[in-house]
């Protein structure tokens, strides 16, 4: 039976239409490319809760989980999980973002524009159809559902 994984990403966006990513630790799976803040959501959390946790603690980051909207759950099913996964999104201003990271989960983080990303071989796996869907359509929400639903961003957690 495959295991149950609940877990959510948060996508900040700034004034410039930058989203933030940061470089995931060498031991971890994918270990050393970029991604979204997110985890796994604890037993008795709720999905905005788990956002917010989330965000102090790979980033140092305080945000009021009322601010977040929500854009849509995913779901997978592989042989040993079934995943479960919820995005949110947060305009921001960069400058408003305090930005400490657990270097434990992060090395390094960039406020960078999908259309810099898309050229970087160094994305967690399946990324670069995010950037190349996202520098095209400035419709983010869509963008950035196209981009979860075709990415398997499960690896992050796991």
């Amino acid at each position: 039976m495959a295991r149950q994984v609940h877990a959510v990403g948060v996508i900040f966006e700034n004034e410039n239409g930058e989203i933030l990513v940061l470089r995931r630790h060498p031991r971890d799976p994918e270990g050393t490319t970029w991604g979204l803040v997110g985890g796994k959501v604890d037993p008795g959390e709720d999905k905005t809760q788990t956002a917010a946790r989330e965000t102090q603690e790979e980033i140092g980051h305080a945000i009021d989980p009322s601010q977040l909207r929500f854009l849509k759950t995913y779901h997978w099913d592989r042989a040993d999980l079934d995943i479960t996964f919820e995005v949110f999104t947060l305009k921001t201003l960069a400058k408003d973002v305090t930005l400490e990271l657990d270097q434990n989960e992060s090395t390094e983080h960039m406020w960078a524009h999908p259309r810099d990303l898309q050229k970087r071989p160094d994305l967690m796996r399946a990324s670069t159809l995010f950037w190349k869907i996202f520098s095209r359509n400035r419709n983010h929400m869509l963008s950035w559902s196209n981009f979860v639903l075709s990415y398997n961003y499960a690896m992050i957690f796991f």
